[in-house]
């Protein structure tokens, strides 16, 4: 899965975006849809108008960084604003499995080890109006490779292709594993063929930056680049173009004349940031034609007359984890702390049975927020292990394995003393969200507390997203635990997330076993389904009971449109990558709630 990272927070995959993080899943997006509480897509009356102006809301309680080259992305606010101007080089189908939709598509050659990859078209150009070529491609492998780069996206899938290891240890000038056949197909050899590469976001590199820029900027310096960010001058394969800026608040978008999908039909779009506290009024007032509502404001804006309310499986999920040690920047790796104190399994389990994440996702959440029983979510359909109960709710089992470990209330104050007898105390971190996530983490320390556990909040309070993320990645030795969510993206593989190399693996958790099942998912037998599965599941039922990180919730993620959109979809796949050449409105100015 790709972090997305500080993507994390973000509960899902935004519109339109392929996102940043990872690739795919199984499962049918129909069936998907069936189970969900809103309709998946909306055709509003009117004619269309020609042009105007598309207002587009991020809800979100931080402001943007203003860094939009995907290859370097880091959260979803960013990622969302780069979605529009930087595209990915693959399209997919409604099960999320590489097509020929995209700038290029991809041929498997699983005996010989070989990918190709070949441009759909060619005569593509990037926003500039200069040739997009396959050379872009390979540069920007290489240039991810490179000792300067500065983003967390340099993962298995380029270490992958064969020669790599040796051009980053600089025995070697060039990486021999990419053979570059034309000005437009590149074959990939590979060490091992994975079933990820088969997904969009999986372990087939798909980023692309445009040479003829890039090429006179240190990779070091490219988050600096002016280019790389939210100004008139990024270039990019995007459906759009940037006019306009207003820092770390919005960017307003023109019609990229080079999109190859289609130039779009409307003048420009704006983005903004919206606070959560706001949206609901915002939206009833017409300022805006989509947001990602609130769900637990559901109530609120459920029924205006001005807008109509989709729904889609958020690619999503909350956790609960752990500082468990430290990554090691000189050697890649995750190292774990034998003197973690949250170094016991029975302690960890012992929290997530303390959680009635059923009962707070009925009352906070209005029913859209739903129990996690697995770290591989239901929306990758027959690769998640619903035979798993995970941590349901029992607080008699939570006390009994906190007797078990050690752990007990030696002064009958109602507050467990550690295996020595002395004062105990677990120091949680939390992002800040909307009031719902707010009272959510206060009653997780009431729960905790009804078994005997003092959970206190690092710094006394919920933080900034950044921040948040910043502080857990570093491993603060003053944090515990952290409650967080993911934004999965794509690709079910959860060794970006989880395995032994991931910089998003913040728990810095590493096993033996872990590591060998997270292998056998990226292995070549995996490319049969039935092993597949068989495999997947393995994998679910370990990270159960070792509970280096507890799932809490899965969701559905709310939409709302105003209704002078005149079509609209949640659609995943090619159809919704190309949704913004399609989009048209009804009137010049949103329509408000009467």
């Amino acid at each position: 899965m790709k972090k997305t990272s500080k993507l994390a927070s973000l509960a899902a995959v935004t519109l339109l975006s392929a996102s940043v993080l990872a690739a795919c899943g199984k499962g049918s997006s129909s069936a998907e849809q069936a189970n969900l509480s809103f309709p998946g897509e909306v055709t509003h009356d009117g004619s269309a108008i020609k042009g105007g102006q598309f207002k587009y809301a991020i809800v979100a309680a931080s402001s943007a960084t203003g860094l939009l080259i995907d290859e370097l992305t880091e959260n979803t606010i960013d990622s969302t604003f780069g979605a529009l101007v930087d595209e990915a080089m693959f399209g997919y189908d409604g099960d999320r499995k590489l097509d020929d939709s995209g700038l290029a598509k991809v041929d498997f050659d699983v005996k010989g080890k070989k990918v190709t990859v070949s441009l759909t078209g060619k005569d593509y150009k990037w926003s500039d109006g200069q040739p997009f070529t396959i050379d872009d491609y390979i540069f920007t492998i290489e240039k991810m490779a490179d000792k300067g780069y500065t983003g967390v996206r340099f993962d298995e899938g380029f270490k992958n292709i064969v020669g790599m290891d040796k051009f980053v240890a600089g025995t070697a000038d060039s990486i021999s594993g990419i053979e570059k056949v034309d000005d437009y197909t590149v074959i990939l050899h590979v060490k091992e063929m994975t079933p990820s590469m088969q997904y969009a976001g999986g372990d087939i590199p798909a980023y692309v930056t445009p040479k003829h820029i890039f090429k006179d900027i240190p990779v070091a310096d490219w988050e600096k680049s002016e280019y790389a960010r939210a100004t008139p001058k990024f270039v990019g394969l995007g459906a759009f173009k940037i006019k306009e800026v207003v820092s770390g608040e919005s960017v307003t978008f023109v019609p990229n004349e080079h999109y190859f999908n289609g130039k779009v039909k409307l003048d420009s779009l704006k983005m903004d940031i919206v606070s959560p506290d706001t949206i609901v009024s915002e939206m009833k007032a017409g300022h805006y034609d989509y947001a990602e509502m609130p769900t637990d404001q559901l109530d609120s804006f459920k029924d205006a007359s001005n807008m109509t309310v989709l729904g889609t499986i958020a690619s999503a999920y909350e956790y609960l984890s752990f500082n468990l040690g430290k990554y090691d920047k000189d050697t890649g790796k995750n190292v774990m702390d034998p003197n973690a104190k949250m170094n016991d399994v029975k302690l960890r389990q012992a929290m997530g049975y303390a959680l009635d994440t059923k009962t707070a996702g009925d009352k906070l959440y209005n029913g859209l927020y739903h129990p996690a029983t697995s770290l591989v979510i239901s929306f990758f359909g027959d690769l998640h292990d619903a035979d798993l109960k995970g941590y349901t709710y029992d607080p008699d089992k939570s006390k009994a394995l906190l007797d078990e470990a050690g752990y007990k209330d030696v002064d009958g104050d109602g507050i467990r003393e550690d295996k020595n007898g002395k004062s105990f105390k677990i120091t949680l971190a939390a992002r800040k969200r909307t009031e719902a996530n707010e009272a959510l983490i206060q009653q997780y320390q009431n729960w905790w507390k009804e078994v005997g556990l003092n959970v206190e909040l690092y710094t006394g309070r919920t933080m900034e997203l950044n921040s948040f993320y910043d502080t857990i990645g570093a491993n603060d030795a003053n944090i515990d635990a952290y409650v967080a969510g993911w934004s999965t993206g794509y690709d079910p593989n959860p060794v970006g997330l989880w395995g032994p190399e991931a910089k998003f693996n913040y728990s810095r958790y590493v096993s033996d076993e872990n590591t060998k099942l997270l292998e056998a998912l990226g292995s070549e037998e995996s490319f049969d389904e039935k092993k597949n599965l068989e495999n997947y599941k393995k994998w679910q039922e370990n990270a159960e009971k070792e509970a280096f990180a507890i799932p809490l919730f899965e969701s559905e993620k709310l939409v709302a449109v105003n209704k002078r959109v005149k079509y609209f979809d949640t659609k995943y796949g090619s159809a919704s990558q190309s949704k913004w050449t399609n989009i048209e409105l009804t009137a010049e100015t949103g329509i408000a709630e009467k």
